[in-house]
Parts: structure tokens; sequence; C-alpha cells
């Protein structure tokens, strides 16, 4: 089995988003018997700061579960603009170039790299090129096209900034895996040969278990008679949750339909502001991985909305788990995008950025339990053919076995 080292600025314990797959992922290389280092941050995600119960997790060395952590200090901004992305990157590089200098050649056989953080993918490729070990990479995004599309104020000089940059870890890599079809399109248009590309869509990583309807409804406070719309994870920029805030005021003064945005991020404190005052929608915490569960089956529709310039970026990490959920799932997202693509057919969808759209679309399904169960069903059937952990995990295992493989005979 081979010393393998992952790069990647998102892991544990950040509750969504990358640090669900990449922690997955050295869990599964350390359980196959392989030896799993970590180079990656501290937890800041998508808190955008250091939550009290992990300001102990600081720059240096410790053990999780058979897993060796290295962690690097870094800067964490507030808000984000086009200067200080370029000074996050510049910290995450910084920082992360620092702690490494303390590695050795013998310390590993293989280094990978997560991105769309442009740091990890160069300095991942950096160790790889000092050491003449294999590079993979595994893009989860893409920070030049994340930029252009996520709204963000000075995103256009980002994005030919990090296009540049992140294009030569693109090429430096001896395989490459992509997460959605979508995502490999953008890759092949950088000028990565196909034959290096392999796809491995997200999986269901966070195991989700069916749990009593009414007893989850309990455990948050709704009540029978209320359609409880929910949509979970990171509140940012990119899911312009302004749109469910518009929304809710088309509802028609529909008092049984109550939203609920749930989760953390650098939008919270805009969104609790627009929903003051109003009584069918409200920001709600994050909950625990233990009471997630508990949540989805708890809802009667699943929510995903993004910004309608969302168009390659990588999928939200909440659909595995809303798809197993047994759920019904209302996508507004941009017609034709990532999102759109991997759920037509399984879920609702209606255009991104049109919250009279989606606002007609959830009184609809308000009242038509039929299609509702459908939605459900059709869902779960597709969870289970295509995001079995057990499958995904397999294949990662596999795609890291013939990197070492290529990189043997390249010895030859």
């Amino acid at each position: 089995m081979a010393k393998v080292l992952l790069v990647t600025t998102n892991f544990w314990p950040e509750p969504t988003g990358i640090s669900v797959y990449t922690s997955d992922l050295a869990d599964a290389l350390n359980e196959s018997g392989h030896s799993v280092s970590v180079l990656t941050s501290l937890p800041h995600y998508p808190w955008w700061k250091i939550p009290s119960e992990y300001a102990h997790l600081i720059e240096g060395v410790s053990e999780q579960k058979g897993l060796k952590i290295i962690r690097a200090t870094h800067l964490i901004p507030a808000k984000m603009n086009a200067a200080i992305r370029i000074r996050f990157e510049s910290s995450l590089w910084w920082n992360l170039r620092k702690v490494s200098k303390e590695f050795k050649s013998r310390d590993f056989d293989l280094v990978i790299s997560c991105i769309p953080t442009v740091a990890a993918g160069i300095i991942g490729k950096r160790i790889a090129k000092k050491f003449g070990l294999p590079f993979g990479l595994i893009v989860q995004d893409l920070s030049g096209a994340g930029a252009k599309q996520s709204g963000l104020r000075g995103g256009a000089f980002i994005s030919k900034l990090a296009h540049a940059v992140e294009g030569s870890a693109l090429k430096a890599a001896k395989g490459l895996v992509v997460v959605s079809p979508a995502m490999k399109d953008v890759v092949i248009g950088l000028g990565v040969d196909e034959a290096r590309i392999s796809q491995i869509l997200n999986y269901s990583a966070r195991k989700i278990f069916s749990v009593n309807r009414e007893q989850a409804r309990s455990r948050f406070g709704w009540t029978a008679d209320e359609f409880v719309v929910i949509h979970t994870g990171n509140i940012g920029a990119k899911q312009a949750l302004e749109n469910v805030v518009d929304a809710a005021l088309e509802l028609n003064g529909n008092s049984r339909i109550k939203i609920y945005l749930v989760g953390h991020g650098n939008q919270v404190s805009n969104l609790k502001a627009m929903c003051q005052g109003k009584k069918n929608i409200s920001v709600m915490a994050a909950v625990s991985d233990e009471d997630y569960s508990a949540l989805l089956s708890a809802a009667d529709l699943l929510l995903v909305n993004e910004r309608t310039t969302q168009m390659e970026m990588s999928l939200p990490s909440k659909l595995t788990s809303y798809l197993y959920s047994e759920g019904p799932v209302l996508a507004a997202v941009p017609r034709g995008g990532a999102t759109w693509k991997f759920l037509d057919g399984v879920a609702e969808l209606v255009e991104a950025g049109d919250p009279r759209v989606l606002a007609s679309k959830i009184e609809e399904l308000s009242t038509n339990n039929y299609r509702r169960d459908e939605l459900a069903r059709l869902g779960l059937e597709f969870a289970v053919e295509n995001l079995d952990p057990a499958i995904g995990r397999a294949k990662y295992l596999e795609w890291v076995q013939e990197l070492l493989e290529d990189a043997k005979e390249a010895q030859k």
C-alpha cells in the first residue's frame, strides 16, 4: 500500500461543501490500507471564521482516526471581493508552502490535490514535482469559472488570473477526476487531454436514513398542517437566496407554506434582515449531522437555489443527501447548467432568478401529493443507481491505484 498526501483547503470538521468528500476520501484510502496524510487549512467554511468549538485546531500536526493532519494558518476574510480573494489565496499558498517545507521525499508515494482553491492545486503540484511523485487532481470546482459566475465584485479579473494559474495544475496532473459532465467539458476546453480525465459523481458520503415524520416535525416545532420547504447548506453569494425571499413575498399570504433557509455562510446577516417581519420565511442555524436526516424527513419539499450565472460550477453537495432522503426536490437553477443537467428527470426544475415562477411552483406542489410522491421515488431511484457510496469509493480507490501503477511503469 502507498503513502498518500491529500492537499485540500476544505476538510473535516467543516460540515458542508467539498469537505464532506475530501474527508470521506481520506477515510476510504486509510481504511483500504493506504497511509494517508492531509495537508489542509484551518476549519473556516461555511462560517468564514473559526467556530469556538474548533479553536484548538491550530497550525501543526495532529492525528484523527488514523489520519495524519497537517494544518496551516491563513487569512480568513469575513467578506469577499477581488482584492480580498487574491489575498486569501495568497495566504493559503504561502502558509501551505511554508508547512510543506518540512516534508521529505520518502514521506509520500503519491500526491493528490482537490481544487477549487488555486493554492491547493499549485502546492500539490509543487510537492509532487519536487520529489518526482505522481500527481492526481480532483476537480470539484474551478476558481476561474467560479469567480466569473459567482457575482463576486471584481470576478472577471479573478477569473483571468485563476485560469492562468490553475491551468498549470490541470496540465501537470497525471490523472484528473471531475464530478460532473459539465465540469468535464470545461476541463477539456482548458486544454486537458480527455484520456487523462475520469468522471466520478459525488456520492452520498453523508449517511442519510429515514426518520419518523411526525417525530421529526415535532423535533423542529413544525405542525402537521404546515407545508415546509427547506433549503440547506451554505448561505453565500452562489446560492442567491434573496430569490427565495422574494418568492416568499409572492405566495399571496399563504400562511400554510413555511420556508426555512438552513445553514451558515457569509450572507446570513443579509438574509436575516430580509426575512425580518415575514411570517412565511426565516433563517435557521445549521443542524448537526445527527439531526440532518430528521430535518430532511420533516420537510415537505427540498429546495435548491442558484444564481442565474451558475452554469459549470460544482454540484451542490446537498443534492446527494436530498435524493437519498426520499424527499421531493425543487430546483431553481440556470437552464442547461450543471445542476439542471444533473437533476433533469428526477426533480422539479424552474428557471433561476424568477421568484414568481418559483413561488407558483411551490404553491402547485403544496397541493399535488401525487407529483411530490413521484419526485421522491425518482430521486431515490437515481440515488441508488448513481450515488451509492460504496461504488463511489471503489472508483476513487481504483483511480488511485491506476496513478500508482502508471508511475511504476514510467520508472521502468
